[in-house]
């Protein structure tokens, strides 16, 4: 008969649970095969694999130290450690909803019972002791997959926090270098300034004894002091920018504005490399960016949470059940007697019925964040491949530029030689000689202005691909293998 009646409940909870919306198509992203790709992205696949440390044959043993000192310090990866926490206690929790569930609860207390009431002897004017000990078991039977759903939701979003980890070292490591190449480059202009400011004194100085002996006019002479004055300000701009580069290298170190002593001085290596414009590059690569990978996660995880929102309308069951003993009267330990001894043991349901629409906007606010994450994931997508495609055409347009310099840089040697000839031949005096340099120290600071651009772009081109350093694009005194 007991079956019966719980059959008689069960029925119309069921009944109720069909009117539960029915399930909706989700849409799945846009792949990367049916994405419109430019000529330098190729299908093909690469065995070139993507490694944590992929920065390290790129740098020398002292900058190799300044990298490690940020990803352990930089706050950013800090709180990328701790969302990875937080994710895996919620995995936890989501698990733990799976598992039987056991409570105790106990009460001591002494009570004196009044002589004025309705109590009677032998109560009446008596003190006794009102104990308890209780057990609660319950355990949820999933029957459509809700908690289920939950632990694989939770466990998603672990795995997209775990992604965005690495999302966040690579962001991070690719600044880092950034402002390696600065720091280098700056500190290469300033000593081919002060080169030319020293050419620029010596000329000076010649000037004014020629000025004194009546071989010069006073007009080149101040043509060379106001040339000189605007190089000077050229050379403290440059000092300013070299030291507010390595603050900005010590502040993603996470130490402040200064970096640590033993790091402060080291030798620049990343402009000792040579750089080469890659042919084409695998559009897998952009595939498995772990920013790229972490969106996918989401998706999943929002698909999940669209389940769990529609499992809402069903019926919850739990297995439940308690024992343990109650004496309200008696000595300290009444309460463990076998007299004392109470028990229970049921299924019980429980069913939305009247909500007010809060599980049909629950329902639809997941659709929509599902909605969200898909089209955060294409964004992301196409901006991987814009950043990709872009630092291609950089490195393209900076080949063609390097050779028109290194044209112009094989020019001037030769007018340069060509003077040092006539000098020691005794058919002109020093000035053409020093003046020669002046072109070629300028042709100079253009090639590293322009070799900084190209490499800033190749590192931003290994970032963007997950952190792959493509062959023979990079070599030097620490190339890549």
């Amino acid at each position: 008969m007991k079956s019966w009646h719980f059959l008689g409940c069960l029925l119309p909870a069921l009944m109720l649970a069909g009117c539960a919306p029915p399930m909706p198509h989700l849409a799945k992203p846009t792949p990367l095969q049916d994405l419109q790709l430019g000529s330098d992205l190729t299908q093909k696949k690469s065995s070139v694999a993507a490694v944590a440390d992929w920065w390290r044959p790129l740098l020398n043993q002292p900058e190799q130290n300044i990298m490690q000192l940020a990803l352990e310090k930089n706050p950013d990866m800090l709180a990328a450690k701790a969302r990875i926490a937080l994710a895996l206690s919620a995995l936890r929790e989501a698990g733990a909803q799976r598992e039987p569930q056991l409570q105790g609860t106990g009460q001591i207390g002494v009570s004196r019972w009044t002589k004025n009431q309705f109590y009677l002897p032998p109560y009446a004017g008596e003190t006794s002791w009102n104990n308890s000990l209780k057990f609660d078991f319950s355990f949820h039977l999933d029957l459509w997959g809700k908690e289920q759903e939950q632990v694989k939701e939770a466990r998603l979003r672990l795995q997209a926090a775990e992604q965005q980890r690495r999302a966040a070292r690579l962001i991070l490591e690719n600044a880092v270098l950034q402002q390696l190449l600065a720091i280098d480059a700056s500190a290469a202009i300033l000593q081919r300034l002060q080169a030319e400011q020293h050419i620029l004194q010596r000329l000076e100085q010649i000037e004014k004894e020629r000025q004194q002996h009546g071989l010069s006019d006073s007009l080149l002479s101040l043509a060379s002091v106001a040339r000189l004055a605007g190089l000077e300000q050229e050379i403290a701009a440059q000092k300013a920018k070299y030291d507010s580069n390595r603050q900005a290298l010590a502040t993603l170190c996470g130490v402040g504005v200064q970096l640590p002593l033993v790091l402060r001085h080291y030798q620049p290596n990343l402009l000792q490399t040579h750089w080469q414009q890659p042919s084409t590059v695998p559009a897998e690569w952009i595939a498995e960016r772990p920013d790229i990978v972490a969106q996918r996660m989401t998706i999943k995880a929002a698909a999940a949470a669209v389940h769990i929102a529609r499992d809402a309308y069903y019926p919850d069951i739990n297995l439940v059940a308690f024992a343990g003993g109650l004496a309200a009267a008696g000595g300290l330990f009444t309460f463990l007697h076998p007299g004392s001894l109470q028990a229970g043991v049921g299924p019980a349901i429980s069913l939305p019925l009247f909500t007010g629409g809060r599980l049909r906007g629950h329902f639809d606010a997941s659709q929509a964040k599902y909605q969200l994450a898909r089209a955060a994931y294409q964004k992301s997508l196409l901006q991987a491949l814009q950043q990709v495609a872009f630092s291609l055409r950089q490195l393209q347009s900076a080949s063609q530029e390097r050779e028109i310099l290194q044209r112009r840089a094989q020019a001037l040697s030769r007018s340069a030689a060509l003077q040092q000839q006539r000098y020691q031949a005794g058919l002109s005096n020093a000035l053409p000689v020093m003046t020669a340099q002046l072109p070629i120290i300028d042709n100079q600071m253009q090639q590293i202005r322009l070799d900084t651009y190209a490499r800033q772009n190749l590192i931003k081109l290994y970032a963007a691909l997950g952190g792959r350093v493509i062959p023979k694009t990079w070599t030097g005194p620490h190339s890549p293998s």
